[in-house]
């Protein structure tokens, strides 16, 4: 067995580190989202910066995707969208483009993006 150098403990101790701040991140997103809906905003102001919170939908495609080939190969849209170029879709999901047959298949959800700009 060879000396790390501490190496393996520090790598060890980052991970650890980031997993806290990413559960603290998800926690305070959840409260900003929580308070702007309270206050029915969709920015809020700190001292040095304003976070802008905006809710749009989101595609969530089943983890077995072969229904949605197969119904877009019945329906003549697999070749435009084969690639699949999941920006594209989703925005004609979005936009009622889609045969409601394969969007019955997924799931739109309502999400978040939140952002931070000087004020």
């Amino acid at each position: 067995m060879s000396n790390d150098n501490g190496l393996v403990d520090e790598y060890e101790k980052l991970q650890r580190l980031k997993k806290e701040i990413e559960t603290r991140e998800e926690e305070l997103k959840k409260s900003l989202i929580e308070l702007a809906k309270q206050k029915n905003a969709d920015t809020l102001f700190g001292t040095k910066m304003k976070c802008s919170i905006k809710e749009y939908e989101k595609i969530v495609y089943p983890e077995d995707k072969s229904q949605i080939v197969d119904l877009m190969k019945q329906k003549e849209i697999y070749d435009k969208y084969s690639m699949i170029n999941y920006m594209g879709f989703n925005s004609a999901i979005i936009k009622g483009q889609v045969d409601k047959e394969i969007v019955d298949l997924i799931k739109i959800e309502k999400t978040q993006r939140l952002s931070l700009k000087e004020i």
